[in-house]
């Protein structure tokens, strides 16, 4: 997966929205926001046909592509990822030095985290924990 493939299939999937009235723009980390491409506020009666039209211009454009090269950026030797994200944390100064991979699995798979999990450092561990490409 190379960076130009992304760019296209981001492109592809910002077009597809356009068409659908909704707007979506990418971040470096290829998350993205969604907004109505006339301005209008998004309520619920809005929330169901934009993810209808949100999964059908992934499926269709993305299929994977931006999960799979965000995976090998971050992690391109395939190290495990609890070793890493823990090893970041505890770099990081978020957690001690008793913190261990298989706590982080146990909090990953609860979504319940002993450490602030949108503290800067614990985004940085959670999408660069090598600090391989995102400085932050």
């Amino acid at each position: 997966m190379t960076a130009a493939e992304v760019i296209e299939s981001h492109r592809r999937v910002q077009t597809c929205m356009r068409g659908g009235g909704f707007d979506l723009e990418w971040t470096e980390e290829n998350t993205y926001e969604v907004t109505a491409s006339d301005g209008s506020e998004l309520t619920k009666d809005v929330d169901a046909a934009l993810e209808q039209l949100r999964l059908a211009c992934l499926d269709r454009w993305d299929h994977s592509i931006t999960y799979l090269f965000t995976e090998t950026r971050r992690n391109p030797e395939k190290q495990d990822d609890a070793k890493i994200t823990a090893a970041c944390l505890r770099k990081s100064g978020l957690v001690g030095a008793d913190y261990t991979e298989r706590r982080w699995r146990s909090e990953n798979d609860t979504g319940s985290f002993s450490f602030d999990e949108y503290d800067p450092a614990a985004v940085q561990c959670r999408l660069d924990p090598l600090g391989l490409w995102r400085q932050g």
